[in-house]
């Protein structure tokens, strides 16, 4: 990019910079989490709000706007060429416990060089700066050779139905980006899929479980697992409890003949299962060690099969690739219900593996449960030598001077539900914004980076001839 360009947009992000703070305020200040559906608002009150209040902000700023049915709406500019897309979101996940923020998440908050807030970083602070990258690009080119759109989503945090909806009445763009995710680029990000396993546990032994209840979703490690037993052997359980060595915690309390069982391990995101400390299979461990009769197989192989490793080694499906790293395995819920037991598992495969083949060895290795898919995301995949990659990395080296490569991950983002596209930022090398996290947080200065970052992507989209 002429160096030039590069001056003009500068000078224009610091010209919009309070403004587009005091926009990201006026997001940050709804609570768009997702709630019980109502007339015209599919994700809830909040989410509708967001999205309704966003794209005023955008038609004061002088563009054209379509709602989809509050689904997810858009801001284009251009119409002729190549259709461009930067996909962002404005619902948010709960805040949590509010007795560790230090201030208010849904009021933009700045304090030593920071903004706090629900969605400074995930997916409000990105959307709005990449709404005002728009507005500067739009400035220095007046008759665009190809057309760029923002689309604004309300349901990324609760399954992307947003996305399916809106792509149900809008076309698919020809390239797109998320910023929803870490700069430099992520490259790839690893096949999903989801397994609910079930089988019947009879209680007629002398000692019976009355309840299991461990994690919150399929995609975050448990942090605590509880249990009910009902036994005529409360001495000797509570001698198994006091001598069992784990990574967990363990608390208990007897009232007559039942005895309750608390594990209490380390929470962490299901892509990284090994930075966490799982306490259901901490607790699938401990029962493994007390006499349920003929009820123990299904501890012992639960344990065995998927609670000892987060790599699949248990289940015989582990495998890397030098792309994407280590298949991860997650046991991210267990419960016990009107005489069943209930495990859901969530895998993260790397790109070059076949999802068909590891539910065949599940099926193989978990003989005596049911085994059902609940979900399934394919692998996603864009070459570094491609020209997109390239671009996206030439834009982000020409305001960072950061050379890192390139990046894969677990995780994934918004970009799934297009046929061709990556994610670029908005979190760049190093910073911990506290996503989903109490105090959650985005820097000043990375937030007005973001900004020169997109604008100049943005005019290059507009500006390229493919004639």
């Amino acid at each position: 990019m002429d160096e030039k360009i590069g001056s003009k947009i500068d000078l224009l992000v610091e010209k919009y910079f309070e403004q587009a703070l005091d926009s990201l305020k006026t997001i940050v200040g709804i609570k768009s989490v997702m709630n019980t559906p109502e007339e015209n608002m599919p994700f809830g009150e909040g989410p509708a709000k967001a999205l309704l209040e966003t794209l005023r902000i955008c038609e004061q700023l002088g563009f054209k706007t379509l709602n989809v049915d509050n689904y997810a709406g858009h801001v284009t500019y251009g119409n002729k060429g190549k259709l461009y897309a930067i996909l962002g979101h404005l619902d948010v996940v709960p805040e949590g416990d509010l007795e560790k923020w230090n201030s208010n998440p849904y009021e933009l908050n700045i304090r030593n060089g920071k903004m706090y807030g629900r969605g400074v970083s995930d997916d409000k602070g990105p959307s709005i700066g990449a709404l005002y990258a728009l507005k500067i690009a739009t400035e220095l080119v007046e008759s665009p050779e190809n057309t760029v759109r923002i689309v604004f989503g309300t349901n990324e945090e609760n399954g992307s139905n947003c996305l399916k909806y809106y792509f149900k009445k809008q076309p698919y763009p020809d390239v797109a980006v998320t910023p929803d995710g870490y700069f430099p680029v992520i490259f790839a990000e690893k096949g999903n899929v989801t397994y609910q396993l079930s089988t019947g546990l009879k209680n007629d032994y002398h000692t019976k479980l009355l309840k299991m209840n461990a994690g919150v979703a399929p995609n975050v490690v448990p942090e605590t697992c509880e249990v009910v037993i009902k036994t005529e052997k409360v001495n000797e359980i509570e001698y198994t409890i006091k001598n069992h060595k784990s990574n967990c915690s363990f608390e208990y309390t007897v009232n007559g003949d039942e005895i309750t069982i608390r594990s209490i391990g380390k929470s962490a995101h299901g892509a990284s299962p090994e930075l966490g400390i799982n306490a259901a299979s901490c607790m699938l461990e401990l029962l493994t060690k007390i006499d349920f009769g003929p009820g123990n197989w299904i501890f012992e192989t639960l344990f065995e099969k998927i609670g000892k490793d987060v790599n699949g080694k248990g289940l015989d499906i582990f495998g890397e690739d030098k792309i994407s790293g280590q298949l991860t395995c997650n046991l991210g819920i267990l419960r016990f219900e009107k005489d069943r037991l209930y495990a859901i598992i969530n895998i993260r495969y790397p790109i070059f593996f076949n999802e068909e083949m590891i539910t065949i060895q599940i099926k193989e290795a978990l003989k005596g449960f049911d085994i059902e898919e609940k979900s399934h995301s394919k692998p996603l995949y864009v070459s570094k030598d491609s020209s997109l990659i390239k671009s996206l990395l030439n834009v982000y080296r020409s305001v960072t001077n950061d050379e890192s490569e390139p990046i894969a991950i677990g995780g994934g983002t918004y970009v799934r539900r297009v046929p061709y596209g990556v994610t670029f930022g908005a979190t760049f090398p190093g910073e911990d914004t506290a996503m989903h996290q109490p105090n959650e947080n985005w820097s000043l200065e990375s937030f007005k980076k973001f900004i020169r970052i997109y604008a100049r992507l943005i005019y290059t989209w507009l500006t390229e001839d493919h004639s």
